[in-house]
């Protein structure tokens, strides 16, 4: 009972002595506001894009291995082209290859028109891609590679039709000055088939999307797969083997064609947002430190303009330890109403992501680690100001003018 008594009475003091110089209370909390702010926003840019990535390349599998095709160092154009499939296809570590010719486009169907993607590819991107289907089928290997049919994405059937599960099947739309039929719906999937997003995309036959919308304007990929996670390795040397064999060149000469496995991709990702979101906690870190520094050097001030009240109190009975703990106590205080303002301000923050469409996952336990080293930080820094300021002489501070 003593207990809860001296701990309520040492709140008010503490209390009392924070409010008698509010202006200077708030900004001593100001470093620790947005060091804690900081801190849950970080870890939640960080889930964020850790989500985005794992999206990004759901729809492929580890054992995926991209090929484009950038300008070489000496600024030629590659030679990567279709013909390459059937070189790669007798590669015997690869499951299935395809290509992917890829390029934007106008759309339109009964007055409603976007600009949306087409993919030019075979019918095997539906294994590849893991592509589901809400309604109607793809194309299979005997219909005719120049006909004029499409599976549309979730996002085109949304801009086109008017909603995501529209009954599209059997439509007529315009890509480019073309009329394709639709012949299917994908599921939506929030993934990417190489450079293309699969929702806001058309899958049409590679043959139709050269021949009647992109042309040589298309931007060509070949998708493969190997036949086993072990051989990724292996496969992707024979591909590049194989294609620098194709295309004429000779040792010492750069590749103009890039190979890229998934996991390498991703895991790559991956790092590149840890790193990025270590770096940004680390300014919250820093900022928190300031504010505790900011901490420090208030209760020095504060000791100093308190000097004779303590001389008071320890020649009435106070103790070393009475005197330690308020001062500790109104450094915890600080830190963890600076802490709570920081966390309420996040939720602004977040509402704010949400309408400008940054990604970001709020995380529970950000707000344990923000406020596990806000109070850490606020108590290492008021300590030693309580120190001294219970190590003072009774008798001097009553002199203390």
């Amino acid at each position: 009972m003593n207990d809860i008594k001296f701990t309520i009475k040492l709140l008010r003091l503490s209390i009392s002595a924070l409010l008698s110089n509010p202006f200077r209370t708030v900004l001593t909390m100001l470093g620790i506001i947005i060091g804690s702010l900081t801190i849950i926003v970080v870890v939640a840019l960080g889930e964020g894009a850790k989500q985005d990535i794992e999206q990004q390349y759901s729809s492929m599998s580890v054992t995926t291995i991209l090929v484009n095709a950038p300008s070489t160092v000496e600024g030629a154009r590659s030679k990567l082209s279709y013909d390459d499939i059937n070189e790669l296809k007798t590669i015997d570590s690869l499951q299935t290859v395809i290509p992917q010719l890829s390029g934007k486009v106008q759309m339109q169907f009964e007055g409603n028109s976007s600009n949306l993607s087409v993919l030019g590819t075979t019918s095997e991107v539906q294994e590849l891609a893991s592509l589901k289907l809400v309604s109607g089928n793809f194309w299979d290997d005997n219909i005719d590679s120049r006909s004029k049919v499409a599976v549309i994405g979730a996002i085109v059937a949304e801009e086109l039709f008017g909603s995501r599960n529209a009954d599209v099947v059997g439509k007529t739309i315009v890509v480019g000055k073309k009329e394709f039929v639709v012949i299917g719906l994908l599921e939506y999937k929030g993934g990417s088939v190489g450079p293309t997003t699969i929702d806001d995309s058309i899958f049409v036959p590679y043959d139709s999307a050269y021949r009647y919308i992109l042309g040589v304007n298309g931007r060509f990929n070949i998708n493969a797969q190997a036949k086993d996670v072990s051989r990724i390795g292996e496969a992707v040397d024979q591909i590049a083997v194989v294609l620098r064999e194709s295309h004429n060149l000779k040792v010492g000469m750069n590749d103009d064609f890039r190979v890229r496995d998934m996991g390498s991709t991703v895991s790559s990702a991956v790092n590149s947002s840890r790193t990025m979101g270590i770096l940004l906690a680390s300014v919250g870190v820093i900022v928190l430190v300031v504010g505790g520094i900011g901490i420090m050097n208030i209760m020095y001030v504060t000791v100093t303009e308190r000097t004779k009240e303590i001389g008071i109190r320890k020649a009435i009975g106070a103790k070393e330890e009475h005197i330690l703990l308020q001062f500790i106590f109104e450094a915890f205080l600080m830190s963890f109403v600076g802490f709570l303002i920081g966390a309420l301000l996040s939720f602004g923050v977040f509402f704010l992501f949400g309408q400008f469409n940054v990604a970001s996952v709020m995380v529970w336990w950000s707000y344990l680690l923000s406020f596990m080293v806000t109070i850490g930080i606020g108590l290492f820094f008021g300590y030693y100001p309580a120190k001294k300021a219970s190590a003072l002489n009774p008798i001097d501070a009553l002199r203390y003018e």
